[in-house]
């Protein structure tokens, strides 16, 4: 019996050996001969979880771990790779059911706490995700790995100063691939400064110490394109390419840069060249989905409609989904559109839990601002001239802000946080001023006029009115139930809410309540901008709306598509297009989807 568990452990380290050198077929062979003996060590069915999730076997690894766990209970490191794995498929709820049970089993473990850390990252709940890097942190002090994850939070959460201090006191050679991270990060935080010539040094220099990194074309791409400089993202992403072809991230923003540019026909073409490669891509279906009439190309219809999406992934499920509530939507299937949205819409609700309580919180804290003595001294003017554009999401903004766009004093800054970022990084009121105008300084542009277009400033009304008293206010509006739908339609990233019907009714009827009330207490400084009378008639609407702002009226400002600039939101592929009422009463198609909250809305209906 001895010899035999001596022979066992002497063909485990054979199967380990042959997979470190890279002899991948000589070691599987072993390890399932072993497992087919149903000799179940934790040795080897933990090594051979690790051999199938680095091969990229993910349902053999899981299962192997799960086993793991079954007979090895106290055995943490099981837990730990399975979680791994949960978050490779984008299964983070399971990954934090693994993980708390691993706590449960062992109560202080730094590297438990560092992927729980990770997973509450992933699913953008940070105040978890800082409390158990913190615990790791205070468990093993020297790991500087922990460190840079929590500087990583903290950018997230926008508190770039302390998530500098953090990387710049980690003490890392030059050479050694953390360092590679700690720059990374600190490029980032540059880029979130605006501070974009910073960034690009960084990244640069990193170039000649790590030649061999194609992330580094990934962010120097994300870097070009923060700054809207997207023919050199354009640029610096084919130099990638062409040193690393197979690597798809880098052909995949290639395609989201051409779209920006308004480049839509380059745009299809590269994501037709991802899906010929890589026939399950969901990312490149998705925006495929967005611009691209798939009966051109049948055979990447059919790939699409034949895959079934109950075993994939949540984050496929997502995509995927989406994807085909799309294809059914430009098939005028309705009820079919109507189904994947749900599901696409309910896998995203299990990875991220809506944020509008957080958002209508904003809203009440800032609601009845009074402005205090010293604040009143405080609020001269400076030369530049101010445009909030705010509203709901889909509500026909960017069309706004590309008929803005139009008059050559403007500068677009798009879909800013320079005002929620001000209000974080001050001690007080008479700060955010300072801190805000500072932040559009470093855009640089040589513009007077400056058009922010950040929609979730309604919640900050009166702190525009407190602090830029000569700013003007454009609340944009549409059809109650055409913008509902299309929120739910969209696959926004960052906004959780969307993903729920009952909560994008409450954040719409919440916003509307807002600003009723502010066009009450401010008056002309807000106007009221109805998208869905610019698209039914567009030159007597538009001449209001310019005539408003006191600007010189052109024949100019009726043909936004002409509008030269880069566009980053949802709608870039849309706004090429002319002015058209195309999506006007579209809701009427999703009566059945919308019943829940098309009550509220009487008049529309």
């Amino acid at each position: 019996m001895k010899d035999n568990s001596l022979e066992i452990l002497k063909n485990i380290e054979i199967a380990k050996k042959n997979h470190k050198e890279g002899n991948l077929y000589q070691a599987n062979e072993i390890y399932k001969k072993l497992i087919n003996q149903k000799i179940y060590t934790f040795d080897l069915l933990f090594s051979y979880g690790l051999f199938n999730k680095e091969i990229n076997n993910l349902k053999v690894a899981k299962n192997l771990l799960i086993l793991s766990i079954k007979k090895y209970p106290s055995k943490i490191n099981s837990y730990i790779l399975l979680a791994e794995i949960f978050r490779e498929e984008n299964n983070v709820n399971d990954a934090l059911r693994t993980l708390h049970a691993a706590k449960k089993v062992e109560k202080l473990n730094s590297d438990v706490d560092y992927n729980l850390s990770l997973s509450y990252k992933t699913i953008r709940l940070f105040k978890e995700a800082i409390l158990y890097i913190d615990s790791a942190i205070k468990q093993k002090p020297e790991n500087q790995i922990y460190k840079i994850l929590k500087a990583d939070i903290l950018i997230e959460c926008l508190q770039y100063e302390k998530a500098e201090e953090l990387l710049v006191n980690l003490k890392i050679k030059k050479d050694n691939p953390l360092n590679f991270q700690k720059e990374i990060l600190i490029s980032k935080v540059f880029i979130n400064q605006k501070n974009y010539k910073l960034a690009e040094e960084v990244l640069l220099e990193l170039r000649k110490l790590f030649s061999n990194q194609k992330i580094l074309y990934l962010n120097l791409s994300n870097l070009y394109f923060k700054n809207r400089e997207l023919e050199k993202g354009v640029s610096i992403l084919k130099e990638g390419l062409q040193n690393f072809p197979k690597f798809i991230p880098l052909k995949f923003n290639l395609g989201i840069m051409y779209r920006n540019l308004g480049l839509i026909e380059l745009s299809i073409e590269t994501h037709i060249e991802i899906l010929l490669v890589d026939q399950l891509n969901s990312n490149s279906y998705y925006e495929l989905s967005t611009m691209y009439d798939f009966s051109n190309h049948n055979e990447l219809l059919k790939t699409l409609l034949n895959i079934e999406i109950d075993n994939l992934s949540q984050k496929e499920k997502i995509y995927f989904g989406y994807s085909k509530a799309n294809i059914y939507h430009q098939n005028k299937e309705y009820k079919k559109s109507s189904y994947f949205l749900k599901i696409a819409n309910e896998e995203k609700l299990k990875i991220q839990p809506s944020d509008i309580k957080r958002k209508i919180n904003t809203g009440e804290k800032y609601r009845n601002l009074k402005v205090g003595k010293n604040l009143n001294k405080e609020r001269s003017t400076d030369s530049n001239s101010y445009l909030f554009i705010v509203g709901m999401p889909r509500c026909g903004s960017t069309l706004l802000e590309s008929i803005l766009s139009l008059n050559h004093q403007v500068k677009d800054l798009g879909e800013v946080s320079f005002l929620e970022e001000s209000l974080k990084q001050a001690d007080d009121l008479l700060e955010v001023k300072n801190i805000y105008t500072e932040k559009v300084k470093l855009i640089n542009s040589g513009k007077k006029i400056f058009t922010d277009k950040n929609l979730f400033n309604f919640l900050y009304c009166p702190v525009i009115h407190n602090l830029f008293p000569n700013a003007r206010i454009i609340h944009c509006t549409r059809n109650p139930l055409d913008n509902i739908l299309s929120i739910y339609r969209t696959n926004f990233l960052n906004q959780s809410f969307s993903s729920s019907l009952n909560d994008i009714t409450e954040l719409y009827l919440y916003q509307m309540k807002l600003m009723d009330e502010y066009k009450s207490k401010f008056g002309s400084m807000i106007y009221i901008y109805d998208h869905d009378q610019v698209v039914q008639n567009p030159e007597e609407t538009i001449k209001y709306l310019i005539n408003w702002l006191g600007w010189e009226w052109s024949d100019k400002y009726l043909s936004p598509q002409k509008s030269k600039r880069s566009v980053f939101t949802a709608s870039s592929a849309q706004v090429r297009k002319k002015i058209n009422s195309n999506s006007s009463g579209y809701w009427k198609k999703y009566e059945n989807l919308l019943k829940p909250v098309s009550d509220l809305f009487p008049e529309y209906n």
